[in-house]
């Protein structure tokens, strides 16, 4: 594959709701252009994009794919992303090094959950945005209707530049509505025919122009000027206007088509390479150098500067890494810095996939998209850059994944080899958290979903032969106390020769929430001597360690050590450690003990409608509401803390609750006290498990 200057590139992420077709419009244009001599399809395993076996399998994307197409003399970097909310991660990190969002919408369905949430983040970023109703040939599709929520949805900016002839399955063609002339669907479905409009469409037509001619007006003053005056502009003016205005983030054009059919391809395909931005015409991309915020514009003649912002196994490669060089130039087989890691990397072949095979790159210009396979140091979200340089590319907000889930090998033996490949998959999936809870010893999986945990559990199947369990994970109850008592400990051992002596007493006594322990010594007259005050201490430290209720440590606690008794033969340190287990023993058993259960400040923002619903659901849950607040964009947020117990499959709960429109996060407040009922059913949990243990 050539290499091509800066100016020549486009990159292009297609987004949308899952179903829309972007795998399928992807593919179309990939055989619109030559790159393939015919069209795969999604259902039968047959595509270009989706070569996983995941991806097969399930006959949905899960991995974003590169896709290079090369078209009148412009290479288009094509980003085919998952549509599945599962795999956002794969949605965020590609729209991060996108110039354009090329949303794709399914003309029976319309603007679906995912549409919103995803046009929301690109809009977020500032990127030029094309709208493709997809579908037209379709029962039950209506352009007319898409079109509407299109622009009740997202606004004024939303243009039409086709209208359909025929809709469903007698869909046949499109009107153009700058050119002002029918296309017609032949046996060739690249090259319609072009005839006049049908008469039953020219009024509409007219009107739909009029709405072009206004928005390329409004995107150029010298332009409204002569719109002003004149009440019209020619096309090559409006041509200019739509370019100024999709550019600049202000005109969304709508074209539509069929891309099962690869009907449609070819106008999408010129509206990319001659109204979407080059990379050298977009805003330049953050990142830091020391501790100083710069940016980056791309610019070929610059220090390399190039962004990792994938990272995925080959079978036949082994590890390849996705960068997007924002400046410099990147050659084959040369040599890099990554800025992250401080470390110096060897930079192998440049290529891309088309499907199984590498099309080699031998050189990479500033705004590019590449592969590069067995990067050494290098993970996702890493910058490669000079080492004099050592710019770093601020890495975009993933969200952080919410359902947790305990898991653990079926067959005993094999914990290091499943966190082995999880730790592998956190690597390339910033969505994917894995650690080994110190407090209950379970290996604790996060991630967005079912699905996607379902791809994980799959994978380590197959990559690493190891089936797996999940459950939920066990919640980090506490103990403690609400009464002060006393408590008396005595360890005396006699066995024939030097025997074990010690004697405390003990009082216990109940802290604030959240303050921990306390140890105070108050003996006085040496009836504890000196050296075994902290042995005293440590045997309560280590029994406090497992609580008298379920088994839980006990916490906010204070034990002042104020008598005691020891022999001047016998008294050893493992003696008083051994009286302090028993004194506390004692005490607790007097001192009203309770059990603690976390709580989480819990933030869910949802469309306004569901507010109702979200507060009434926390206080099922045991929850109090803080408080709600607009989010702007008829989002509002409702903010409660909630015991964590009851969160732990909420992402589902919260996904079928709003349609997949509503999201939150969670974080670790403080603890409070079980209510009876519920703590009389954890502590016989808690002593089940013991007695499985045993």
């Amino acid at each position: 594959m050539k290499t091509y200057e800066t100016e020549s590139l486009r990159n292009v992420a297609l987004i949308g709701h899952g179903g829309a077709g972007k795998t399928t419009l992807a593919e179309a244009m990939m055989y619109q252009t030559g790159v393939i001599g015919r069209m795969g399809r999604v259902d039968a395993g047959t595509t270009l994009s989706d070569i996983d076996v995941d991806e097969i399998q399930r006959q949905i994307s899960i991995s974003t794919s590169l896709l290079p197409v090369q078209y009148n003399g412009v290479k288009l970097n094509v980003l085919d992303t998952p549509g599945f909310a599962d795999f956002v991660g794969e949605v965020v990190g590609a729209l991060h090094v996108a110039d354009t969002a090329l949303m794709v919408i399914d003309a029976v369905n319309g603007i679906e959950v995912q549409t919103e949430r995803y046009w929301r983040m690109a809009d977020a970023r500032g990127l030029a945005r094309v709208l493709y109703v997809n579908k037209m040939d379709k029962e039950h599709a209506n352009f007319d209707n898409t079109l509407a929520a299109l622009k009740a949805r997202f606004g004024s900016g939303v243009v039409a530049l086709q209208l359909p002839i025929g809709e469903q399955t007698g869909f046949h063609g499109m009107v153009d509505l700058i050119s002002m002339h029918a296309l017609l669907e032949t046996e060739d479905l690249a090259a319609p025919k072009v005839e006049a409009i049908p008469a039953e469409l020219q009024s509409k037509a007219a009107s739909l122009r009029e709405a072009v001619v206004e928005a390329a007006a409004e995107a150029n003053d010298d332009l409204t000027l002569k719109y002003l005056e004149e009440g019209d502009l020619s096309d090559e003016e409006i041509i200019l206007g739509l370019q100024e205005g999709v550019r600049a983030g202000r005109i969304f054009p709508v074209l539509l088509g069929a891309a099962v059919k690869n009907f449609g391809t070819t106008a999408l395909l010129d509206l990319l390479v001659s109204s979407t931005p080059a990379p050298n015409q977009v805003a330049p991309v953050a990142a830091t150098k020391g501790d100083a915020e710069v940016t980056v514009k791309s610019n070929s003649a610059g220090a390399l500067v190039a962004y990792a912002f994938k990272t995925t196994a080959d079978p036949f490669a082994g590890r390849i890494t996705f960068l997007r060089v924002y400046a410099g130039t990147l050659p084959s087989g040369s040599e890099a810095y990554n800025s992250n890691k401080e470390a110096r990397e060897r930079v192998g072949n440049l290529f891309a996939f088309i499907g199984k095979q590498q099309e080699p790159i031998e050189t990479a210009k500033a705004g590019d998209i590449v592969l590069v396979a067995k990067l050494h140091a290098s993970a996702t979200a890493d910058t490669l850059a000079t080492a004099t340089e050592r710019v770093i590319v601020i890495p975009p907000a993933y969200p952080i994944p919410m359902l947790n889930f305990s898991i653990a090998p079926t067959n005993k033996g094999e914990e290091d080899k499943m966190a082995q490949g999880l730790h592998r998959f956190v690597e390339e999936d910033p969505t994917l958290h894995f650690e080994q809870d110190p407090e209950t010893h379970e290996a604790i999986i996060a991630c967005m979903g079912e699905l996607h945990l379902g791809v994980i559990q799959d994978r380590l199947k197959r990559k690493f032969n190891v089936e797996t369990v999940t459950g939920n994970p066990v919640v980090a109850y506490r103990e403690t106390v609400r009464a002060a008592a006393d408590g008396h400990g005595r360890h005396k051992k006699q066995t024939g020769g030097s025997g074990q002596f010690g004697d405390v007493k003990i009082k216990l006594e109940p802290l604030e929430r959240g303050v921990g322990f306390e140890f105070v010594d108050a003996v006085v007259g040496g009836v504890v001597p000196r050296q075994y005050i902290p042995s005293v201490e440590k045997g309560i430290r280590e029994t406090i360690k497992h609580g008298p209720l379920a088994g839980y440590p006990v916490v906010d606690v204070r034990v002042t050590l104020y008598d005691g008794q020891y022999h001047p033969v016998d008294s050893k340190d493992i003696a008083f450690q051994s009286a302090a287990r028993l004194g506390f023993q004692d005490a607790i058993t007097r001192a009203m003990p309770v059990l603690l259960e976390p709580y989480v400040n819990v933030e869910v923002t949802v469309p306004d409608e569901y507010i109702g619903d979200i507060i009434g659901g926390m206080s099922s849950k045991r929850g109090r509401v803080q408080g709600t607040e607009a989010s702007g964009g008829g989002m509002s947020t409702v903010k409660a803390q909630v015991p964590q117990a009851e969160m732990f499959q909420y992402s589902n709960e919260l996904r079928a609750l709003t349609q997949g429109r509503g999201s939150f996060t969670m974080s670790l407040s403080h603890y409070e006290e079980v209510p009876p009922h519920a703590a009389e059913g954890i502590i016989a949990d808690a002593k089940r498990r013991a007695e499985e243990e045993r």
